[in-house]
């Protein structure tokens, strides 16, 4: 089987693409540079569940001010109020500039820099990075969306979430938004999961010529992620120089991630190896995501 005409990740799309110790991501995100590759650990899966919805803001045209302390602000990107123990915002325009959620943030007396990045439709409002000089208790959480159950791609349809008023210092969250058409996802999602596009297709240690045929039944395109494997065989790392190397029908095939729509992408190896890699042992039965 001939799988030259495959598409292939990019160099530019893989910047970043192995995680590796949580502080060092999160330096490069809130000084706003480019993180330089890293090794990817295995994963620790675990379950995440939404909390449940709290009441719509208000929304305002300006600041109001009870006595020398704003509790509420929007613009045309978002909106805040204060409820409680809590301030509450609704994100009006996943898509805007940062400094928008920023100014937002600023007017009620917070440093919070807000990043909403690309993701697969399972992994929407989820977040993926926290830190900051103070994370108060509770931190900075995703409520759902307002009205319920509405797609944050349709007007009117606001992504809320809250975070506690004693928040102090800067703080940098960076969750996942719908991704536009022909956006590439940011969140690294398991494609075989519940919800996703090879959803109950087991594709962990077989060979890549045994997957590609099921994987194209179901009309999706197919990119390469090369990994390099850890001596221990606990996690791997990436390297972009290696990317263009042909894949054979013979190289295995440790994972499946959501790439974008219509896509997925395969991390593989030329050998075997005595554990999965990505997950420091088989894969689990039922990781959830």
């Amino acid at each position: 089987m001939s799988i030259d005409k495959l598409a292939r990740v990019r160099d530019e799309d893989l910047r970043g693409a192995a995680s590796g110790a949580g502080a060092r991501a999160l330096l490069n995100a809130v000084v706003a540079e480019e993180p330089a590759p890293e090794r990817r650990r295995p994963r620790r899966v675990v379950r995440w569940v939404a909390v449940a919805a709290v009441a719509t803001a208000v929304a305002v045209a300006a600041p109001i001010v009870i006595g020398h302390e704003p509790t509420s602000y929007a613009n045309s990107a978002m909106e805040i109020v204060r409820e409680g123990d809590h301030w509450v915002g609704r994100i009006t325009d996943p898509y805007a500039n940062p400094e928008r959620f920023a100014e937002v943030f600023r007017a009620v007396g917070l440093d919070v820099r807000l990043e909403l990045a690309p993701s697969s439709p399972r992994s929407i409002g989820r977040v993926f990075q926290t830190g900051g000089a103070h994370t108060p208790e509770g931190g900075f959480t995703y409520v759902g969306t307002d009205p319920e159950n509405c797609d944050a791609l349709e007007p009117g349809c606001a992504m809320v979430v809250k975070l506690p008023v004693d928040t102090s210092g800067r703080f940098f969250v960076k969750m996942g938004r719908p991704a536009k058409p022909g956006e590439d996802y940011q969140d690294h999602a398991d494609a075989t999961r519940k919800g996703g596009q090879l959803e109950g297709l087991r594709v962990d240690e077989k060979t890549v010529g045994e997957v590609l045929p099921e994987i194209r039944g179901r009309g999706l395109e197919v990119v390469f992620q090369i990994i390099d494997p850890n001596p221990d065989g606990d996690g791997f790392g990436v390297d972009p120089g290696k990317q263009s190397t042909p894949v054979g029908d013979h190289w295995i095939v440790w994972d499946a991630e959501e790439a974008r729509k219509g896509a997925v992408r395969l991390l593989v190896s030329e050998h075997r190896l005595d554990k999965n890699p990505v997950y420091g042992g088989p894969k689990p039965q039922d990781s959830g995501d």
